[in-house]
């Protein structure tokens, strides 16, 4: 009887202590279950339909106001848009069109534009934008300065030439914008490396100044008589000449030209030939091609109806050949050329 008693009362003490264990799991499994309604009831965010564009040029004035806007995005159609520009401005700027101000120094800045919009994933775009400073060698350094001057009385800008033999050229690429197209649709870079012509705009709208065209056959044949001591014909490749007219340039402290034991840039006149390329007229936008490695340039003179001259020089060839293309097809750069004064 005495142990039937001391039994009970070891069972009556773990009873209370089975209760809290039965408890805890009880409590495991409703939380369980909470998190796995929680889970089903989370919404995975849609992803936009469209791209986020801009419209920002690759090359800007250093100090330059310019004010973007950003769209392209089609759902949802109440997405918002913030923008980030790299050690310039952080991502609080949220509007789609905003107003910003480039350092007044030289530099590359990456422009992040950001669609967002409560359930969708955001989408970004960027793209580089590179500020330069467009007086005489700065940005575009290492050139050869003019022994004259001229100014342009439709828009104001000055041109240096030199005197080769018994004609003054340019030294520098025409940037006339009147025709033409600036590189990379940035029209600060007229300045630096001239506009893009097609044959039939470079010879037909007049596109030099008064008192200066784009030089002929008999023009380029004067040219390398002086440049390289001896006569010779339009068609050729001109041996060697393709380094006495170019320079040694800087685009803000890189070098354009890539090196090359074959191409020297000696530059030996002053004519500060540069690669810049050149585009298509067909592309819209322009694609520009060749940066760093062609320069081209037009001659006046027709191949047939349909084709016409342009010299060139290649980063790996000291030469200075000419080819041919379509006369509205290709846009290339444009040197203008006179008879000098006292010749």
């Amino acid at each position: 009887m005495h142990l039937c008693k001391l039994k009970t009362e070891n069972h009556q003490m773990r009873l209370p202590h089975r209760i809290y264990w039965i408890g805890i799991v009880a409590l495991l499994i409703m939380s369980i279950a909470s998190c796995k309604k929680t889970e089903e009831e989370e919404v995975t965010p849609e992803s936009m339909s469209g791209n986020v564009v801009f419209d920002i040029p690759y090359y800007v004035q250093k100090g330059e106001i310019v004010t973007m806007s950003a769209s392209g995005i089609m759902t949802p159609k109440d997405a918002g848009y913030k923008w980030y520009i790299t050690g310039l401005y952080s991502d609080t700027l949220r509007a789609n069109t905003v107003t910003v101000q480039f350092p007044d120094s030289i530099g590359v800045f990456n422009v992040m534009a950001t669609a967002f919009s409560l359930g969708y994933y955001t989408t970004v775009t960027s793209q580089q934008v590179t500020t330069i400073d467009t007086a005489w060698n700065t940005s575009l350094s290492g050139l050869e300065d003019a022994t004259g001057y001229i100014v342009d009385e439709r828009d104001g800008h000055a041109y240096g030439y030199v005197t080769v033999g018994d004609r003054d050229w340019f030294n520098q690429n025409l940037a006339w914008q009147g025709s033409g197209v600036p590189f990379k649709a940035s029209p600060v870079t007229a300045g630096l490396f001239g506009s893009f012509y097609t044959w039939y705009e470079a010879v037909y709208e007049d596109v030099c100044p008064e008192g200066w065209s784009v030089p002929t056959a008999q023009d380029w044949e004067a040219f390398a008589a002086a440049l390289g001591g001896k006569e010779l014909p339009f068609i050729d490749n001109w041996a060697g000449l393709g380094s006495k007219a170019s320079a040694e340039a800087l685009l803000n402290g890189d070098r354009m030209w890539p090196y090359s034991p074959d191409n020297t840039h000696t530059n030996d006149v002053g004519w500060n030939a540069i690669p810049i390329g050149y585009t298509f007229s067909v592309s819209s936008p322009a694609e520009f091609q060749g940066m760093n490695k062609y320069g081209c340039w037009w001659s006046a003179t027709e191949k047939d109806d349909d084709q016409a001259f342009f010299r060139y020089i290649w980063y790996d060839l000291g030469d200075f050949p000419m080819s041919y293309t379509g006369k509205d097809d290709m846009r290339a750069n444009v040197r203008c050329v006179r008879m000098h004064p006292q010749s």
